[in-house]
């Protein structure tokens, strides 16, 4: 699976474009296959029509129709597709780094002690969002060229608008900095664990190459990745049924083809199968 590069990889949508802002239409087919995507650049994607699942490091959603979401710079894991007979669309706003950074500097934002730096922010389109969309529609579809003033002007009435309802955590945000190599490796396993990715995916989003991300892993957790997944999945699932929930609705969620496998991977870890422990654990 190649890397797609954004926003180089929506050269070919219709779009307008001064200096580091793009504003783009994007329009697809269905794409139910998931696709790497590294965002060279802060983005804000509002779905026209359709879905957009998201696979960040730390955290995962979907943007649905009339939502937005603001994405910054690194890797992610994305799959779009439509729930009607028209394509998948969704205007796209592309900024750099720097013009963040300007942004915050101009207004005097700094982040606020102990606030979290979010994965992404996603938000509901209010109606004045709404509006503030259909008019960069408008111009894209008009073919309007605007100057870099303009553009800038456009990008910052929208993140004043975000910051009077997300203002610690646009801030952050924006301010970002990427987490120690450490960090950001247990934030990519941690937080997909159930999300069934592969090795290969799961290094992709901690920014590593297949070999690499295998290394640091056991460096940090002392075993191998596959083992360490498995084994802690199987740790969850013996909570869950502890908690009253049964193997057949379980072990589609931890990533088994069948309720045999599951049974049997329970038991090799346990050494009782899933009814077992479960009656064992009713009784204590």
């Amino acid at each position: 699976m190649t890397n797609i590069y954004i926003p180089q990889a929506t050269e070919n949508q219709r779009r307008i474009t001064a200096g580091d802002i793009s504003f783009v239409h994007y329009a697809e087919k269905d794409s139910l296959q998931h696709s790497r995507v590294v965002f060279n650049c802060y983005a804000i994607s509002f779905v026209i029509n359709g879905e957009k699942a998201i696979f960040r490091p730390a955290n995962n959603t979907i943007v649905g129709t009339g939502e937005g979401i603001v994405i910054p710079e690194g890797n992610s894991i994305m799959a779009e597709h439509t729930l009607n007979n028209r394509q998948y669309s969704s205007i796209l706003i592309f900024f750099s780094s720097a013009f963040a950074q300007d942004f915050l500097n101009r207004h005097k934002l700094t982040s606020r002690p102990n606030t979290v730096t979010p994965d992404y922010i996603k938000f509901r389109q209010t109606n004045y969002i709404a509006g503030y969309v259909k008019s960069i529609q408008t111009l894209i579809q008009e073919g309007q060229n605007l100057p870099y003033l303009l553009a800038a002007n456009k990008v910052e009435e929208l993140l004043l608008v975000l910051l009077h309802s997300y203002g610690s955590q646009l801030t952050s945000l924006l301010r970002s900095n990427t987490p120690l190599p450490e960090l950001l490796l247990k934030n990519v396993v941690e937080n997909n664990l159930f999300n069934n990715l592969t090795l290969d995916e799961l290094a992709f989003l901690a920014n590593k190459s297949l070999a690499s991300f295998k290394r640091d892993f056991e460096k940090v957790y002392h075993m191998p990745p596959g083992k360490y997944i498995r084994e802690r999945k199987l740790e969850v699932a013996r909570q869950q049924l502890e908690q009253g929930k049964n193997a057949t609705s379980l072990y589609i969620d931890f990533g088994y083809d069948n309720l045999s496998n599951f049974s049997s991977a329970f038991k090799r870890k346990f050494g009782v199968s899933p009814k077992q422990y479960q009656m064992s654990a009713q009784e204590i």
